[in-house]
């Protein structure tokens, strides 16, 4: 039994470097480093987002603001923005090229802006690529559903 345990604390371990992602296939290695950029992001490690960023980042908020790496890490940095208890859900992956992945899903988070926490939840579209075997993200979209869609039954 206790030998069982430290292997699967090894195993997790593993799975947690991001060296060795590259080993695993494709959408697990993707979930990985979605996971890591949650944790980065709720501990405001910049250096841990810029690392699973891409140089050529596009990130576009849920307010419509679109960021490059450099803009995202440094507003991060200033220190006006916090998150917590971010949850996904819902998580999609689809290898839609050899080194290019997708992400469709759901966040659930309190996000401070300023000295004001709210409770946000997102849907977003997140776009993974495999940079010299290291998984980056690209590509972000977000958006807060309003619930109501504007497209008419079918009948």
């Amino acid at each position: 039994m206790k030998t069982s345990r430290h292997l699967f604390v090894l195993l997790l371990g593993l799975l947690a470097s991001p060296a060795l992602w590259s080993a695993l296939p494709p959408a697990i290695a993707v979930v990985q480093a979605d996971h890591a950029r949650v944790k980065a992001m709720m501990a405001g490690d910049a250096a841990t987002l810029g690392a699973l960023m891409s140089d050529q980042l596009r990130f576009a908020h849920s307010d419509g603001r679109v960021e490059s790496k450099a803009d995202y890490v440094k507003n991060l940095l200033a220190g006006d923005t916090a998150y917590a208890d971010v949850k996904l859900r819902e998580v999609e992956t689809k290898q839609i090229a050899p080194d290019v992945v997708y992400v469709l899903g759901a966040q659930q988070m309190r996000k401070r802006l300023g000295p004001d926490w709210s409770d946000v939840f997102l849907r977003y579209l997140a776009v993974w690529r495999n940079e010299g075997g290291v998984w980056r993200l690209v590509a972000w979209q977000s958006a807060r559903p309003a619930g109501n869609s504007v497209v008419p039954p079918k009948k």
